[in-house]
């Protein structure tokens, strides 16, 4: 087969964005000035840097509850979807008013964190607690949150365990299949 770009076909601007993905999914807790705990799932999810280690999310305007909450807080954590609270994890973006409680509606819990006030889903089989260190605005339609994680727990067996969920579009999820080793470069 050749790969000389005869088989190429020009993708619209508008779907570009997707030729990226999968992505992670997961659950970004945040709470009120009240302690009021709100859960929402996100894909548009990435690391920044390792020392120290900054994450960024994607969040979709200022009046999302995410921004707000993180905003006047100063915390969040991240919650790794998994396929075994998946589709309750997803439920969780329903359109709805501050105090609803989506992810108690979903048959989610909440478990104490051990560095920010904000807790976490105890279904989550890894999580990243972070402290919001700025938020970046550009020329598009999302803001990135920029959070430093002061904190962060996954259970034994990597990413087998775990099993996280990413996100192709839409309703389009998938799973994270085998391990392949490639070498460096020398």
């Amino acid at each position: 087969m050749k790969n000389d770009g005869d088989y190429m076909i020009k993708t619209p601007l508008s779907g570009s964005v997707k030729l990226i993905s999968p992505r992670l999914t997961v659950l970004i807790n945040t709470v009120d000035e009240e302690g009021e705990l709100n859960s929402s799932p996100y894909s548009w999810i990435f690391p920044l840097s390792f020392n120290p280690p900054l994450i960024g999310v994607g969040i979709g305007g200022k009046h999302k509850l995410s921004y707000v909450n993180s905003k006047k807080t100063g915390e969040f954590v991240v919650c790794v979807v998994s396929e075994n609270f998946a589709q309750q994890a997803v439920s969780c973006e329903k359109s709805h008013k501050p105090g609803d409680k989506l992810w108690e509606k979903q048959g989610l819990h909440v478990k104490k964190s051990e560095k920010v006030k904000v807790p976490r889903i105890k279904e989550a089989k890894a999580v990243l607690e972070c402290r919001v260190t700025r938020f970046l605005e550009y020329d598009g339609d999302h803001i990135i949150l920029v959070g430093k994680v002061v904190y962060a727990e996954a259970e034994k067996g990597g990413l087998d365990e775990i099993n996280p969920l990413l996100h192709d579009s839409g309703e389009k999820f998938r799973k994270v299949s085998e391990e392949i080793i490639l070498k460096r470069r020398e």
